[in-house]
């Protein structure tokens, strides 16, 4: 087990509710935070008596619902101006910029249920959000449904995994990141080919 993990074990153990809601919302806006082990472990705690399971349920959807808002607004009110400026030293120009919030606008949304599904790209999914200006009715519904998802499922799998919770969630882990990379290539092929086709109809 790495230093982190069981730091966070011990912050569980000790502060329970507060622990889990504080470091999933910390997580949600980019703390390196090992969000999957975090509500496993807590799950597991649900069967030694320690946490009651309904509760941390709500704490965690909670906790990462609120991550979610939190980088959402970070996005929105940071992010395409504060990109505007450094644009021309990464050679993304103000059409791409314009291009790629067309893009978030039209297929973007779709990913934010299943983005909480993989490390690394549910904080994508969030800040880009906020940076395309999307609509924030229809931002909380989505986001609010993935945390929802998401804390049931790892909690869930905690509570079934009894003793087996950690080795289980390692591999699970694993896993996840490299669907998550795969994702990731994914949607910047889509949006190379937004650009493309985007450029396509200007010279037309």
């Amino acid at each position: 087990m790495h230093g982190l993990e069981h730091y966070v074990m011990s912050i569980i153990f000790h502060y329970r509710y507060a622990g889990l809601f504080i470091m999933l919302t910390g997580g949600m806006i980019g703390i390196p935070v090992p969000d999957e082990f975090l509500m496993t472990f807590s799950g597991f705690q649900t069967t030694l008596g320690r946490m009651d399971f309904t509760k941390t349920l709500f704490v965690a959807a909670t906790g990462s619902f609120m991550g979610m808002n939190l980088s959402y607004w970070i996005g929105r009110r940071l992010g395409i101006p504060f990109l505007q400026k450094i644009g021309p030293f990464l050679h993304f120009n103000e059409h791409k910029i314009n291009s790629a919030e067309h893009w978030f606008r039209r297929f973007g949304d779709r990913l934010i249920v299943i983005g909480y599904f993989f490390p690394g790209f549910r904080h994508f999914t969030a800040y880009f959000s906020g940076m395309s200006k999307l609509n924030y009715a229809r931002y909380v519904v989505l986001a609010a449904t993935g945390a929802l998802l998401w804390s049931i499922t790892f909690i869930t799998l905690g509570r079934i995994l009894g003793e087996h919770w950690e080795k289980i969630t390692f591999i699970l882990h694993r896993y996840l990141v490299r669907g998550g990379i795969i994702l990731a290539l994914i949607v910047f092929l889509i949006y190379l080919y937004s650009l493309k086709r985007g450029k396509a109809s200007l010279e037309d």
